[in-house]
C-alpha cells in the first residue's frame, strides 16, 4: 500500500475546538539577550489573553537549597514567607511557588497535559511552561489538541539530530533560561533527552527537579536506549519522585531514593485516556484509505533506537507472514518520521497487500484506532500503558520492557524481534479466542485516572515541609480498586481545563 495521512489534519471533535491558537513565540536559541529583550521573551501571553504562570510578574523568585525543612519552621516575613533550613540559612519564600514544567515530545506532552491543568486549578503555583521542541511537528500536534501553549518555546530541533547535538542545545539553554527565570521546582517527565539534560541543567542551578515517571527499569542500559540511562540518571538528581506504580517505587528505594520523597501516583496518561473517552474523543473513523469492511484490525507501532535494522526487519516480515496467514486482518501501522524507520518500512511492507502504512496519526486518531484494534503489537512504552484501558492483549516488541505490571497480570507477552515469535504469538492470539478473552478481561494496571491530584497534592505538601509527599492510604495501590479519598479530583481538573479551552 502506499503511504497515506501525509499532512493529515486533526479532525477533532465540536468541544475540543478552540478559537484561533495565537502563534508560539519561539526563544532564541542562545538567550543571551539584554535584559529589556529578555522581559519581552518572558512576557507570553496564554489562550485566555493573560500574563503566562510565572512570567513577568515583577520581581525575582527565590531558588531554596537542599534543606530538609518542617512547617514549624516557616516564619512570617513583610515580602512573603521564610524558612530556616537545618543548617540555620533563612530562605525567602513566596506564597505560591514558581514551578517549571519542561516538555519535547509528544508522550511527554500527552502525560503532562492533565498535571499542567490540575496545577493551574488548584491555584497553588504559578506555572512556566517550557518546551524544547525536540520532536517539533509531533509535539505541537498534541499541544494544538490539549490547547496547551508554551510560555517559552526554546525550538532546539534540528534535522538529523544526534543524541550529543541534542544534549548539548537542551542544557545550554535550559542553563541560560534558569538563570535569567530562577524556579522553585522544575518537573520533567520520563526518559527523554529534554527531561535528562533539563534535570542537569536544573542541578547545576540547584533548582529540585520533581520526576514524572519515576522508577521505571529494565536492569539493561542497552534497552531501551538511550532511554534506561537517562531515565536513571534523573533519578540521581531528582528530589521528588512521582513514581507510576509500586513496583517502581521498589525500583527507586533499592536505588537509594529516600522513601519520604516517594509517591506513588498512578501514570498521568490513564487520566488523560479516561477523560478523552468519556467525551468521545477515541470515536473518530479509520484513517483515509483503510476500508471498514470487517477485518480485524492489528496496530502496528515500531520505531525504537535499538530496533533499527535487522530487528525492524524482523518484524516487518512478521507481519507479512501474518496477513498472508489470515485472510481476515488488516494491519495498520503508523509509521515515525525518523528516515531510518520509513526506509525500512517501507522497502518491505509499502507493497504488501491489507497492510495499511500511515503517517504519524494525532493522538485522537490514534486513540481511535487503538479502541477499534483486535490486537497491537508495539514497541512503544506508552501503548503498552493505554492498550489495557481499551482491553487490548498486547505483543511488546522488545527484549525487555521497563513496564512490566501488564506482562506479569497476562495482560501483555514480551516477544522481542524474532520473526518466528512474533508469528507465533500473534497467531494464537488471533486463532484461540480463550487465549484472546484471558488476555483482554483486566483493569489497567498502570493508573486509576487520578495520578495529577496526586502529584499536586504532592507538590503541596512538599512546599510546606510535610513528609511523606503523601500519607500511604492516598498512593495508588496498584489493583485498579477505587481508593478513598480524591475520588474525582485529577479527572475534573482536566474536564474542566478542556471545558475552558472549548469555550
Amino acid at each position: 500500500m502506499s503511504w497515506r495521512g501525509r499532512g493529515l489534519e486533526p479532525h477533532l471533535p465540536e468541544y475540543f475546538r478552540s478559537r484561533q491558537t495565537p502563534r508560539r513565540t519561539r526563544c532564541s536559541r542562545s538567550l543571551g539577550l539584554e535584559q529589556e529583550e529578555n522581559a519581552q521573551k518572558l512576557s507570553l501571553l496564554t489562550l485566555d489573553g493573560k500574563a503566562g504562570d510565572g512570567v513577568a510578574r515583577g520581581r525575582a523568585q527565590p531558588v531554596y537549597s537542599n534543606a530538609n525543612i518542617s512547617r514549624s519552621q516557616y516564619k512570617p516575613g513583610s515580602t512573603g514567607r521564610h524558612l530556616c533550613s537545618t543548617e540555620g540559612t533563612l530562605l525567602d519564600m513566596h506564597s505560591r511557588p514558581v514551578i517549571g514544567v519542561v516538555f519535547g515530545t509528544r508522550p511527554e506532552a500527552i502525560k503532562l497535559a492533565p498535571v499542567i491543568f490540575e496545577l493551574r486549578r488548584s491555584a497553588n503555583f504559578e506555572l512556566l511552561l517550557i518546551s524544547t521542541a525536540q520532536h517539533r511537528q509531533m509535539l505541537d500536534q498534541v499541544l494544538d489538541i490539549f490547547g496547551i501553549m508554551p510560555d517559552l518555546d526554546l525550538d532546539l530541533m534540528t534535522r538529523n539530530q544526534t543524541l550529543g547535538g541534542l544534549t548539548c542545545r537542551v542544557l545550554q539553554s535550559m542553563d541560560e533560561l534558569l538563570q535569567q527565570r530562577p524556579l522553585d521546582c522544575l518537573i520533567v517527565q520520563g526518559d527523554t533527552t529534554t527531561a535528562f539534560a533539563a534535570a542537569v541543567a536544573a542541578f547545576y542551578r540547584k533548582v529540585p527537579v520533581a520526576h514524572i515517571e519515576a522508577g521505571l527499569r529494565t536492569g539493561d542500559l542497552l534497552n531501551p536506549y538511550p532511554e534506561e540511562a537517562n531515565r536513571k540518571l534523573v533519578s540521581a538528581l531528582a528530589r521528588l519522585h512521582f513514581a507510576p506504580t509500586p513496583l517502581a517505587r521498589a525500583n527507586l528505594l533499592e536505588a537509594g531514593a529516600d522513601a519520604g520523597q516517594i509517591a506513588v501516583t498512578g501514570n498521568t496518561v490513564v487520566d488523560a485516556l479516561q477523560v478523552l473517552v468519556e467525551r468521545g474523543a477515541a470515536d473518530h473513523p479509520l484513517p483515509p484509505g483503510i476500508p471498514n469492511d470487517g477485518r480485524r484490525l492489528v496496530l502496528l507501532t515500531s520505531h525504537r533506537r535499538e530496533s533499527w535494522g535487522e530487528d525492524l526487519e524482523n518484524i516487518c516480515r512478521a507481519v507479512a507472514d501474518l496477513v498472508a496467514a489470515f485472510e481476515d486482518i488488516r494491519v495498520v501501522y503508523p509509521v515515525h518520521m525518523n528516515p531510518n524507520v520509513r526506509r525500512t518500512v517501507g522497502a518491505l511492507l509499502e507493497d504488501i497487500d491489507r497492510v495499511h502504512l500511515t503517517a504519524p496519526l494525532d493522538y485522537f486518531q490514534f486513540l481511535s484506532l487503538l479502541r477499534r484494534s483486535h490486537l497491537v503489537l508495539t514497541d512503544s512504552g506508552g501503548v503498552q500503558e493505554e492498550a489495557p484501558s481499551f482491553g487490548k492483549p498486547v505483543l511488546v516488541l522488545r527484549k525487555v520492557t521497563e513496564r512490566p505490571e501488564a506482562a506479569l497480570r497476562g495482560l501483555s507477552v514480551i516477544v522481542g524481534t524474532s520473526r518466528e515469535r512474533i508469528v507465533n504469538e500473534a497467531s494464537r492470539l488471533l486463532s484461540c479466542e480463550a487465549a484472546f478473552r484471558a488476555m483482554s478481561n483486566a483493569e489497567n494496571p498502570y493508573g486509576d485516572g487520578r495520578a495529577s491530584a496526586r502529584i499536586a497534592e504532592s507538590l503541596a505538601r512538599w512546599w510546606h515541609g510535610e513528609l511523606p509527599l503523601l500519607p500511604p492510604e492516598l498512593e495508588f495501590a496498584g489493583t485498579g480498586e477505587l481508593e478513598p479519598a480524591m475520588p474525582n479530583a485529577g479527572r475534573a481538573g482536566f474536564s474542566d481545563e478542556l471545558e475552558r479551552v472549548a469555550a
